[in-house]
């Protein structure tokens, strides 16, 4: 079973790291079954790595 990373695990690796992870898991989901664990894990959890750069890129935008 493909586990589900969390926001927090997410955040402790590099920008580097969660791009080979996001690689890794567009793989598992192009070979995973619609309506299964595994799918809706590899689906959560992209959506963590999204949240997580979406996150540090808003960090670097200077504010106003």
């Amino acid at each position: 079973m493909i586990r589900l990373f969390t926001m927090i695990e997410l955040e402790h690796l590099t920008n580097i790291q969660l791009e080979g992870l996001r690689i890794v898991l567009h793989r598992l989901l192009a070979q995973s079954e619609p309506s299964t664990a595994d799918r809706r894990n590899i689906l959560a959890t992209l959506d963590n790595i999204d949240w997580v750069c979406n996150y540090r890129r808003a960090e670097r935008v200077p504010s106003l």
